[in-house]
């Protein structure tokens, strides 16, 4: 019996020292820059299907939206700097900062995967009655709405996030979310005010936008973030950032890269 007992110890004592040596296991922080990316774009997503697309928040849905980006801006800046859209990691990757070709097509990955999982589990547990139809976009006054309001959104993060003048500010999400929320309620009804292609892909799986359609929010999401961080590299803001390790700004893997080796390029040069 005692015998039986050692042996019991033994293996429970086993487990939790396995256990530990797991959860000491350093994850790569690369991953947790790709994590964020997709939580970050899943709660956006989740928000816009059940508060705008199902109507539950009804006449308030672009504040529902507006205080979920910002709040997970403020939760995920100092991770990934909280893309949650693609076009905004293509901006990222023309700025020079932050961020390698290869990580950037990596978080559109993560950003479309997570809109993907918001609208299953949207449809799924929350749509109740409510009948989705594609709505019917007038091309040029859609194109021009989205590309507009991707400039700003876009333009706003480049001065609020790679801005030497705002280094270490604290309004950075208030900003951005305050971006959107401005572009819903002014082109919502022309174009959904979508500006961000990973939304548009899960609105496409929602049927609130046709497949005929989803080039208009895909090209002027797209066009309207090139303009803006060319445009704002052209600047002499552009010079934004310091060398230093933890404002530097160099296309790197994640925070690993930064301690193994000094940065190879940065915004500032």
């Amino acid at each position: 019996m005692l015998v039986a007992s050692g042996q019991s110890y033994k293996i429970v004592t086993s487990i939790f020292l396995d256990a530990a040596k797991v959860s000491r296991l350093r994850i790569p922080f690369s991953m947790h820059r790709l994590f964020n990316e997709f939580l970050g774009t899943f709660f956006l997503m989740f928000t816009i299907a059940v508060a705008a697309v199902y109507g539950r928040a009804g006449e308030y849905a672009p504040l529902a939206i507006g205080f979920t980006l910002t709040a997970m801006v403020y939760a995920g800046g100092h991770i990934s700097k909280a893309h949650y859209n693609p076009a905004v990691s293509l901006a990222f990757l023309i700025r020079g900062c932050y961020i390698s070709t290869r990580e950037m097509l990596n978080f559109i990955l993560a950003q479309v995967g997570g809109a993907v999982v918001a609208v299953l589990i949207a449809r799924t547990f929350f749509s109740g009655e409510a009948e989705v139809t594609p709505v019917e976009i007038d091309m040029w006054p859609a194109l021009v709405g989205e590309f507009l309001f991707t400039f700003l959104l876009v333009w706003v993060i480049m001065n609020v996030a790679t801005a030497k003048a705002n280094v270490g500010n604290q309004f950075y999400g208030i900003a951005i979310g305050s971006s959107v929320v401005g572009g819903i309620y002014t082109v919502g009804i022309i174009s959904l005010a979508i500006f961000n292609p990973a939304v548009a892909i899960g609105l496409a799986f929602m049927g609130k936008i046709s497949i005929a359609d989803i080039w208009i929010p895909l090209v002027g999401s797209i066009v309207g973030a090139v303009a803006a961080s060319t445009a704002f590299n052209k600047t002499k803001l552009a010079s934004a950032c310091s060398t230093d390790e933890d404002t530097a700004c160099p296309p790197i893997e994640g925070r690993d890269s930064l301690e193994k080796s000094s940065p190879s390029k940065s915004c500032c040069d």
